[in-house]
């Protein structure tokens, strides 16, 4: 057998293998949540009365890829904070009802929107997965979407003036 004979066999089989590959992962990527591994972590179930997200803050008018600070938020017995990086102590802990919020355009780069007299006007994107930080995931964007209902819902629950 010819070099050139084993490459013309051999070459698109490679070619098949790598693209079963891919297509496997990305079919079973999106069906894979993970957890966010931070303190108290607890999947958020309807009625459930706190929940606990990955979070990007960012400054209004910041973009968040670059001037986002990344961690978690929580919103348990009336309050929403919000941890940066995995620190066990609240960067800052409001009174949800202190709270005001809805979601962005879909053009936006963070799903909601929060003002608060302590936090100010501030972006936020949660999610239960990892939030990417500079490659953008298109299927990913439409579940972080979710999230936010999600994250917006449980924040009306603990008394925030949620716009829909």
């Amino acid at each position: 057998m010819k070099a050139l004979d084993v490459v013309s066999w051999a070459g698109p089989i490679l070619i098949i293998l790598v693209g079963l590959y891919v297509n496997y992962r990305i079919a079973t990527h999106g069906r894979r949540v993970k957890n966010s591994g931070a303190p108290g972590f607890v999947q958020v179930q309807p009625g459930a009365r706190s929940g606990e997200w990955n979070a990007v803050v960012t400054d209004d008018g910041k973009h968040p890829s670059f001037r986002g600070r990344k961690g978690h938020v929580r919103i348990e017995n009336g309050w929403l904070g919000f941890h940066e990086g995995r620190g066990p102590e609240p960067t800052w802990l409001v009174p949800a009802h202190q709270f005001r919020g809805g979601k962005n355009s879909v053009l936006a780069l963070s799903e909601i929107w929060l003002d608060s007299p302590q936090t100010g006007r501030i972006n936020l994107t949660v999610s239960h997965e990892h939030i990417n930080a500079l490659v953008d995931n298109d299927f990913k964007d439409i579940r972080e979407r979710r999230y936010a209902d999600e994250f917006l819902a449980m924040l009306a629950w603990h008394g925030a003036q949620v716009s829909r």
